[in-house]
């Protein structure tokens, strides 16, 4: 279907258009003469409008007028009675009139829809360059975007050299390991060819850089029994953000002075829900952690994007400390 629209819409030479016509009226001629002894009476153009039609569509409707033509006089010479003569009489007229309302009719049809496929290819073209160009500025917004937060997170190490007090010195830290983990996902998240994302996948390809970010990275050991879990791409930046941020508090509160931690990610993808455990085998929470209390600006942002998945968190000591995240997958979401 896509090759006949083209060969609608595109401009045809002159000599391509004679060619064509010529062939039409003669093989339709000869066609018709050869079916004469089988035809009962009363069908002089049965092949004439078929060359109509075919050289209105394929060689233009200049070609049909002359085919039309053409056809309409050896129709009147040879195949209406009296044969052989351009003699008039009212049945005849009768006759050439109906033709010539047919063939008028089909040329015109030919031709309006050449003309609303031509304009329909030029709007094609049209939407064509405009995603182009859309595409062309999306990529460099992202890369933009992502090389801005590379900037910072730089300058935030550039800043530490001149702090003094450690626990400011460990908040930069924290600072530039989040923002260079944000630039990560925001290169491969922000794709406008992916509608759909495998978060293990992506796990898979971040967290290991989330884990060596940080000074005590020597000292655990990330292991990950994950299943490809597909979400949408709403979904996939605030659930990307919820693990590391998860992630990044095993780090920071379950690594051990000596020895090493393993820190353990399980993801699992169960009918219409996305089950999401963070395992490490520290000394657990303190008995008073209340998660909706606590003073941490990543904790908080995480329960709030949590909220907004519709999803839960829950946070246990089971052999160090748990914490499960469940949230609804995106029902339209083709896995």
């Amino acid at each position: 279907m896509e090759q006949l629209r083209l060969w609608a819409v595109a401009e045809r030479s002159s000599a391509y258009q004679i060619v064509f016509a010529s062939l039409a009226i003669i093989i339709s001629i000869a066609l018709r003469a050869y079916l004469e002894p089988a035809l009962p009476p009363g069908f002089p153009y049965l092949t004439f409008f078929p060359a109509v039609i075919l050289t209105g569509y394929f060689a233009g409707t200049r070609a049909g007028v002359v085919v039309a033509v053409a056809c309409g006089l050896a129709a009147w010479y040879w195949f209406l009675v009296p044969e052989d003569s351009f003699a008039l009489s009212r049945p005849m007229l009768l006759a050439l009139g109906f033709y010539v309302f047919i063939s008028t009719t089909e040329l015109l049809l030919i031709h309006a829809m050449r003309y609303a496929l031509s304009k329909l290819e030029i709007e094609k073209e049209r939407s064509d360059t405009l995603a182009r160009a859309n595409k062309t500025m999306f990529h460099e917004l992202q890369h933009r975007v992502s090389n801005n937060l590379q900037v910072v997170a730089s300058l935030l190490k550039m800043q530490r050299r001149n702090v003094v007090d450690e626990g400011a010195r460990a908040a930069l830290d924290v600072a530039t390991a989040r923002l260079q983990v944000v630039a990560s996902i925001q290169r491969q998240l922000h794709n406008p060819k992916r509608q759909s994302t495998d978060m293990g996948q992506l796990m898979r390809d971040v967290l290991p850089e989330v884990v060596n970010s940080y000074a005590l990275s020597d000292r655990m050991v990330l292991d990950f029994d994950v299943e490809p879990v597909i979400v949408t791409g709403d979904q996939a930046t605030p659930l990307a953000l919820i693990i590391v941020e998860l992630v990044s508090n095993a780090v920071e509160h379950a690594t051990r002075d000596e020895g090493q931690t393993r820190l353990h990610l399980t993801m699992r993808s169960r009918g219409a829900e996305a089950i999401i455990i963070v395992q490490d085998d520290g000394k657990g929470l303190p008995a008073d952690f209340v998660p909706e209390k606590s003073r941490s600006l990543g904790l908080r942002v995480a329960l709030q994007f949590t909220e907004q998945l519709g999803g839960t968190l829950v946070f246990e000591t089971i052999n160090g400390t748990r914490v499960t995240l469940t949230i609804p997958l995106d029902p339209s979401d083709d896995r």
